[in-house]
């Protein structure tokens, strides 16, 4: 389908005028049908880039760097929203490491500065941070309990690992550096760095990803909540989330007043983000890290559009919050998910993937997105419902074994 259809009813020769206030950054690795549709018919300013160029229609409103810079510092460097982290470089190059949409940045990505800025509101979470150097010579006995080790500026759960005691430290030791060396040569270092690793505390319950923005009140606006599933402790991939009505009605409330606590932090109008939480069993809320400047990774945001008929890119760009009651009424009882299909080793030039053995797998098909697994760790995102009577799918996708998936 070509971006232009999905949203037919949008006249692309009216600009709102808060269109002129929000500016866009698309850059690499992808940018879906849905994304692009918003951009041609809505004619938000959009950074012109080499992505851009090569990768979106010339149909969408694209202005120069001078525009953009202008644009920005017009508004003070608020309302601006990236699909790709990769935008980061872009802007401490052209504005400085030392600029407020910078530091702004930094306090979120930094896993490290992170978790300085939010210790006193969360005191029990404990963290060490080790440069590369000494990951060779860290030992489990320094923490003394089971502990968690990322990248202190990561993205897709490369080099993240639980460590329960001092022989899984050896095994995770072994492999952590050259596992996320490998992945990171994939990406920009302001989006994957292998140079430095946050090691912090566990945090119990379950995992939660929320889409959101600051608005012009430093309140958040809440696009959407999704349950990030896992096959056991150990299991810290992206592999399978979901959003409903159920989910959402139960949580919206307190993770709403979770990330006022996190507003009291600074000003972030204008600021969109994706947080990812844990809540106990006693409804407690923590953080696991909050990314700026963008929903989920990869466009796949866009499960707010199959699930719930919100586009995030528009509600954004619009300053608009959603009608939830109304919206969750009239979503019934189906489940949403999104699995991220990842590619555990690099194929062969006669291997490929069966995509159509893959979207076979599922009763409900939303969406398949196909992705370029010879250069990025990934096959593609499958966005999928289920009924209470197929809810058996999910299981079956969260052991998936994507292997099973490669022919020759």
């Amino acid at each position: 389908m070509p971006p232009e259809a999905i949203f037919p009813d949008l006249d692309r020769h009216h600009r709102n005028t808060e269109l002129e206030c929000t500016m866009f950054i698309f850059d690499a690795p992808y940018i879906s049908d849905v994304a692009e549709a918003f951009l041609i018919e809505s004619q938000a300013p959009l950074l012109k880039n080499e992505f851009s160029m090569e990768s979106i229609s010339n149909k969408a409103n694209q202005v120069s760097e001078d525009e953009a810079i202008k644009e920005l510092e017009r508004q003070n460097f608020r309302w601006v929203y990236s699909n790709s982290e990769n935008a980061i470089g872009w802007i401490v190059k052209t504005f400085g490491a030392d600029s407020d949409l910078a530091k702004k940045i930094e306090l979120f990505k930094n896993k490290g500065t992170f978790r300085k800025a939010t210790a006193t509101l969360f005191p029990d979470i404990t963290f060490i941070e080790i440069p590369a150097s000494e990951v060779e010579t860290f030992t489990f006995d320094r923490v003394g309990s089971p502990f968690i080790i990322k990248p202190s500026v990561g993205f897709i759960s490369a080099g993240v690992h639980r460590v329960n005691n001092s022989d899984e430290w050896e095994t995770v030791r072994g492999d952590l550096l050259k596992e996320t060396e490998e992945t990171a040569k994939a990406f920009p270092k302001e989006v994957l760095s292998s140079t430095s690793f946050i090691i912090e505390s566990i945090i119990d319950g379950d995992e939660f990803a929320v889409d959101a923005y600051f608005d012009d009140e430093n309140k958040p606006v809440i696009l959407n909540i999704l349950h990030h599933k896992f096959s056991d402790e150990h299991d810290m991939s992206d592999r399978l989330y979901l959003t409903s009505a159920e989910i959402i009605n139960t949580h919206r409330a307190p993770i709403e007043a979770f990330l006022c606590d996190i507003a009291t932090l600074g000003d972030f109008r204008g600021l969109p983000f994706h947080a990812e939480i844990r809540i106990d069993a006693e409804n407690t809320i923590r953080p696991i890290e909050i990314n700026p400047l963008r929903f989920a990774g990869w466009c796949s945001t866009d499960i707010a559009h199959y699930a719930y008929g919100i586009n995030v890119y528009d509600y954004f760009a619009n300053k608009k919050t959603p009608d939830w009651p109304t919206i969750l009424e009239a979503s019934g009882t189906d489940t949403h998910a999104m699995a991220v299909i990842e590619r555990p080793t690099p194929l062969s030039d006669n291997q490929r993937f069966d995509y159509d053995k893959l979207e076979e797998s599922v009763s409900s098909v939303h969406a398949l997105r196909k992705m370029d697994y010879r250069t990025f760790p990934l096959y593609a995102f499958l966005f999928f419902r289920v009924s209470p009577e197929t809810s058996h799918e999910l299981d079956m996708m969260l052991t998936l074994d994507p292997d099973a998936f490669v022919a020759s």
